[in-house]
């Protein structure tokens, strides 16, 4: 699509919105920068955590976004989800796939939630997901969710554009395997073992802790790793609390 700044709105003036609290013109925004992308955002600086959720299908990444709003809500932080999903090979768009576990959260005005298509992009994100992400930043929430479609060892390209990132797994998937592997274990910050109450949770952990031991200390920090239910939202509060505490580390 060629770039035509007159047929595009001012976007400072969506983004000065934005930043009001105007969701509707954060939203149009997104879809500006999606089809625009030559579209250049204006750098945003706030206290806002970027923290990106990556992992395999079928570990419960939707699952443990869904446990991380409800917490974040209980103790009044905004917060705002970019979930990539795959796209229809029909009209391009996003396949919602399980964001049906986020629609009780669709009438919080703290929470916003935005889809973004793959549009046969690689590496787990759309092509415009570092676009999406400036935008909301303008939206000053306390945190920026960004999911990631189900992804193998090498989509890594999340780790570009978030401050954490939670690599999600879970016993039976196959990721014992995996664990053994160099790619997408690497870039991890924070690793939570997801369906804890499943036979093998605490054998995958052993796993982990061998493979992050090899690897050894990420910049002087060691990444921990986590065991939750977050069907149940089991472990929440320790998952928020690590992701928190690898802020503040700095790393």
């Amino acid at each position: 699509m060629s770039f035509d700044n007159q047929a595009v709105p001012n976007i400072i003036e969506q983004l000065n919105r934005i930043h009001q609290g105007d969701r509707h013109a954060l939203a149009k925004t997104i879809t500006m920068v999606e089809n625009y992308p030559e579209l250049v955002v204006p750098v945003a600086t706030n206290a806002t955590q970027i923290i990106g959720i990556t992992g395999a299908p079928g570990v419960g990444k939707s699952t443990t976004v869904n446990s991380m709003i409800k917490f974040l809500r209980s103790i009044d932080k905004s917060v705002a989800i970019l979930a990539v999903d795959p796209s229809s090979p029909i009209t391009g768009g996003a396949l919602l796939g399980d964001r049906i576990r986020l629609t009780e959260h669709f009438l919080d005005p703290h929470v916003f939630i935005r889809s973004l298509a793959t549009r046969g992009h690689l590496g787990g994100l759309s092509a415009t997901t570092a676009s999406a992400i400036a935008v909301a930043l303008h939206g000053n929430f306390d945190y920026i969710l960004v999911e990631t479609v189900g992804v193998g060892q090498s989509e890594v390209e999340v780790m570009k554009y978030v401050d954490t990132v939670l690599i999600v797994l879970a016993p039976g998937m196959g990721d014992g395997i995996q664990a053994s592997k160099a790619g997408l274990l690497e870039i991890g910050d924070v690793y939570l073992v997801n369906k804890s109450d499943l036979d093998g949770a605490q054998f995958l952990v052993r796993e982990l802790e061998k493979s992050l031991n090899l690897m050894g200390p990420k910049k002087g920090w060691t990444p921990p790793i986590l065991l939750g239910s977050m069907e149940k939202s089991d472990g929440v509060s320790d998952l928020m609390d690590a992701i928190h505490g690898h802020r503040e580390s700095g790393k």
